[in-house]
């Protein structure tokens, strides 16, 4: 069996109780994350469990996990970004 997109989660979970959050996804580029996270710091992060479907759930501390809103870009910033690309393009790097 395989799963859909969409039963394809990821679930982060913390209290305000203990210090620990669970992770549990089938994202790769965040599974790739968490695995190399925690082979560098295991006593921050570790694998609880895999299942035959392809997800995992770390156990991480909640200390060493941020949540970041990136606000939109505005119209000038995009312009300044395009504009550059442009110039890149029209006289590449030798």
């Amino acid at each position: 069996m395989r799963l859909t997109k969409f039963e394809k989660e990821t679930i982060i979970l913390f209290n305000e109780s203990e210090d620990e959050a669970s992770i549990y996804t089938y994202n790769a580029g965040l599974k790739n994350r968490l695995k190399k996270f925690s082979r560098q710091y295991p006593q921050l992060c570790h694998l609880k469990e895999k299942n035959k479907y392809g997800g995992v759930e770390y156990l991480i501390d909640k200390s060493r996990l941020s949540i970041h809103f990136q606000s939109p870009y505005s119209e000038e910033r995009i312009e300044i970004v395009t504009q550059n690309l442009l110039k890149r393009m029209e006289h590449p790097a030798e």
